[in-house]
C-alpha cells in the first residue's frame, strides 16, 4: 500500500475549519483542525502523524458492512477502492466510487457512492448518499458507517483518560466474537463519563436513541466536538447508531456513526434495503465547541 503521507490530500476550508480527504485511500477524511485560541488544532487520530500505534486511524468509510459480515469483508469494501474526484472548490470537496467486477463477487449489486464533505464555520457537514442501480434485479441490503478517530487528547498536553464521552443511548446491544448475541441491556451515556471510567477496548455497540443520535467528546482543556447524524429510512431494531471504540493510552478515540447491525448479511437484521434505482442519504455533521 502507499505510504499515507505521499497520498494525495485534497484541502477546504472554512474560515474556523480546514479539512482534507483522501480521495485515493477509500475517500476518507484524512485531517480535521479547528481554529482554537488563535491556534490550528489537528483532531484526528492518524498512525501517519500522531502516536505510532496498529490502528491507522484517520476516518474510513465501512460499506456495505459494518464489522463482521462475510463473503463481504470486514467493514466491507469502499474503504480500500480508490475513488473519484468530482467536485472541488475551496470550502468542498465531492467524491464518488461505484461496483466493478471484483465487488460483485461478494456483493451482486449494481451501486454508486457519493460523499460530499463540505466545511461550514467549525462544523463539517458530510453527505453520503447511495444509489442502487436501476438494473438490480432485488433489492440492494447494506450497512454504513464511518470510522471516525480521534485523538485523545483533543488539545496537546492534557491527560488523555480525562475526555469525557456523552451520547443519549439507552440500549447496548452485547456481542461474542464480534457477532450480535441478540441480547441487548440498559445503557445510558446521557450523563458525561470519563474515557477513564469507559472501557471501549472491545467496542461498545449502543442503539435505543428517542432522535437522531449524537455523540460529545469534551476536553477539559476547553474543546468540544459533537458528532451527529440522520437518515432517509433507519432499519427497525436491532440496529446500531454509534459504535465506541478506542483506547486513550495510545492516543485515540472512536465515536463512530453507524446504521446497521455488525454480521447483519447473515443474521439479516439491521440492513437498509434499497430499491433498483433509488437513493438513501445520510447526512453526518462534526461540530466544535468551545
Amino acid at each position: 500500500m502507499t505510504p499515507f503521507l505521499l497520498v494525495a490530500q485534497i484541502v477546504f476550508s472554512s474560515p474556523s475549519l480546514q479539512a482534507a480527504v483522501c480521495p485515493e485511500r477509500g475517500g476518507e477524511l484524512c485531517s480535521l483542525k479547528v481554529q482554537h485560541k488563535g491556534q490550528w488544532v489537528e483532531t484526528l487520530y492518524s498512525s501517519d502523524t500522531g502516536p505510532t500505534g496498529t490502528w491507522t486511524g484517520r476516518a474510513h468509510w465501512m460499506w456495505p458492512a459494518i464489522g463482521k459480515a462475510s463473503p463481504v469483508p470486514f467493514h466491507g469494501f469502499v474503504r480500500d477502492m480508490p475513488w473519484q474526484t468530482t467536485l472541488q472548490s475551496k470550502d468542498a470537496v465531492t467524491v464518488t466510487v461505484s461496483d466493478s467486477p471484483t465487488t460483485r463477487q461478494t456483493y451482486p449489486y449494481g451501486f454508486a457512492l457519493q460523499a460530499n464533505y463540505r466545511a461550514v464555520g467549525k462544523k463539517l457537514v458530510i453527505r453520503f448518499k447511495a444509489t442502487a442501480s436501476s438494473a438490480n434485479t432485488a433489492t440492494m441490503p447494506f450497512a454504513v458507517g464511518n470510522h471516525i478517530s480521534f485523538r485523545a487528547p483533543l488539545l496537546p498536553g492534557g491527560p488523555a483518560d480525562a475526555l469525557t464521552l456523552r451520547t443519549p443511548s439507552t440500549i447496548e446491544y452485547k456481542k461474542l466474537d464480534g457477532s450480535p448475541t441478540g441480547e441487548k441491556v440498559p445503557r445510558s451515556l446521557a450523563q458525561p463519563i470519563t474515557l477513564k471510567d469507559f472501557d471501549a477496548r472491545v467496542a461498545v455497540s449502543l442503539g435505543g436513541y428517542a432522535a437522531d443520535p449524537y455523540a460529545e467528546l469534551r476536553d477539559p482543556g476547553g474543546l468540544a466536538v459533537r458528532i451527529s447524524h440522520s437518515a432517509t429510512s433507519v432499519p427497525s431494531e436491532p440496529v446500531v447508531r454509534f459504535n465506541m471504540w478506542g483506547d486513550p493510552t495510545k492516543g485515540y478515540f472512536c465515536p463512530e456513526p453507524i446504521v446497521g447491525l455488525q454480521d447483519g448479511h447473515r443474521l439479516q437484521q439491521g440492513l437498509v434495503r434499497l430499491e433498483p434505482g433509488k437513493d438513501w442519504e445520510w447526512v453526518i455533521t462534526v461540530e466544535f465547541v468551545n
